[in-house]
């Protein structure tokens, strides 16, 4: 049943964008309605024209599925990120992992910006935590407890069997406000 679903949204597609250069062409009159009949005309008369055309056709339709499917990859990579877990296979989008981590490093109050870099290969996900940080903390210990509160938070999140790989590191030392006496 799946299959025949993306066969038909391919046709419709394809369907929707010939129609649609069609009358972009006719309106823009670049080929007159008449012309156009005459060339589909002679198209059936000749049956070398109609193949060679044919040929190209298949050709067009070749290269629109390799964009199709690098889109579909591209649009896929940003957005989802299927894993293979105890449960099965898991699909999470990434903003969710980015949203997770993000709440997770609201508990700290010495954490000031993050950026957060995902990757997945297989079942291992990985997870980079670049961090600007006040200077008022150890920073060993800091990154640790943030390591270990991740992990946690991401590892109900995609469940057991996936492989997490957590790392954070501090690129920016702040110093601390300083607060006026009295």
């Amino acid at each position: 049943m799946r299959v025949i679903y993306v066969f038909v949204l391919i046709f419709a597609i394809f369907a929707f964008l010939t129609i649609g250069s069609l009358m972009v062409i006719v309106s823009l009159r670049v080929l007159t309605m008449e012309d156009a009949l005459l060339k589909v005309q002679e198209l059936y008369e000749n049956p070398w024209q109609s193949l060679r055309m044919g040929v190209s056709g298949i050709f067009f339709l070749f290269v629109g599925l390799v964009f199709s499917k690098i889109l579909v990859k591209e649009m896929r990579s940003r957005g989802d990120v299927v894993l293979y877990s105890k449960w099965g296979y898991v699909s999470v989008s990434m903003k969710a992992i980015k949203d997770l981590v993000r709440k997770g490093l609201r508990k700290f109050d010495t954490v000031r910006d993050a950026r957060i870099k995902t990757d997945v290969d297989g079942t291992r996900l990985k997870i980079r935590v670049e961090l600007t940080v006040s200077s008022d903390w150890d920073l060993s210990a800091l990154t640790n407890m943030i390591q270990n509160e991740l992990a946690q938070r991401i590892g109900r999140l995609v469940g057991e069997g996936v492989e997490l790989e957590i790392a954070v590191h501090v690129v920016k030392v702040i110093e601390p406000p300083v607060t006026a006496p009295v």
